[in-house]
């Protein structure tokens, strides 16, 4: 009976084997000096690589300096500004204006309020692109990849662990399972090997 125990006995050691090496990617969070051996987390000791490499993907392949000033300075942006202003300035002059300012309110009626409208309109049709380029500008001058890096550099590594296992948690879980399956098959074949030899002599 022991020896049809062995594929359990093998899936276990398979399954827990892989879950000390999954944990070993996190743990010991902190280094750990035993003499001979010292032990950290992969992760956590790899932090400041990690961090690196993340900055340099971010700032050259998801948010470059060109994306960036794409996303920020195109024609739908500039009509959004336009219109934001526009919004403002009506409720502005048909409103606080006239609060504070009775004598000027006598002569702002409404179809002087929508000539001065017009007239802005005409002035933002050039100042919007301007002032979304500058605003492009600025954006351009953010160093992504030192921001990226000093991001992922103060994590706790509490956090670090959080963070990647909310993207690879089930991968690590399949890990486990197929340590444990392939651990029962490699038990499987030692008792027909074993049922095998003993058959033989």
């Amino acid at each position: 009976m022991i020896l049809y125990a062995i594929p359990f006995i093998s899936a276990a050691i398979g399954w827990f084997t892989n879950y000390v090496a999954i944990k070993m990617l996190f743990y010991p969070r902190e280094e750990r000096d035993f003499g001979l051996v010292k032990l950290h987390g992969i992760f956590p000791k790899r932090k400041p690589v990690l961090a690196e490499r993340l900055g340099r993907i971010v700032a050259n392949d998801l948010l470059s300096p060109k994306v960036l000033k794409e996303r920020i300075d195109n024609e739908d942006n500039r009509s959004k500004l336009k219109t934001a202003i526009m919004v403002q300035v009506d409720d502005y002059l048909k409103t606080k204006f006239k609060e504070s300012n009775k004598m000027f309110a006598m002569f702002l009626n409404d179809k002087v309020i929508e000539q001065l409208k017009d007239r802005l309109s005409v002035m933002l049709d050039d100042l919007a692109p301007q002032l979304m380029l500058q605003v492009a500008g600025k954006v351009e001058e953010i160093d992504v990849e030192k921001l990226v890096h000093d991001r992922v550099i103060n994590f706790s590594n509490e956090k670090l662990e959080n963070l990647m296992m909310s993207v690879i948690k089930k991968e690590l879980k399949f890990i486990e399972l197929a340590g444990a399956v392939l651990g029962f098959f490699i038990g499987v074949v030692q008792v027909g090997i074993i049922v095998a030899g003993g058959n033989i002599q």
